[in-house]
């Protein structure tokens, strides 16, 4: 996992999704509300369970599972910014 949030890239959408969601579950299990983000952290899994083996998945931006894996990477950068959440913040 180390490995995967040390990657910068943009052009691989799994390995977007996968840093955003990697970044939330570690967030939850640090008592942060899971409510704005439940659904879309299942969502992340199950799109990133459509590929066999490892991470990275090669997943060009362009394809329609592609903005679907960036959407909830949005939304999962959104939650770990604290814009689904006003008010909260890490302690």
């Amino acid at each position: 996992m180390l490995s995967l949030l040390g990657t910068s890239t943009n052009s691989d959408a799994s390995l977007v999704l996968a840093r955003q969601l990697i970044a939330a579950k570690l967030d939850v299990l640090d008592f942060s509300n899971p409510a704005p983000v439940a659904s879309t952290i299942a969502k992340a899994d199950g799109l990133l369970a459509q590929y066999l083996g490892q991470l990275p998945y090669n997943v060009g931006t362009n394809s329609s599972a592609a903005k679907a894996m960036l959407n909830a990477a949005t939304l999962l950068n959104n939650y770990a910014s604290d814009l689904l959440t006003p008010g909260c913040s890490a302690q």
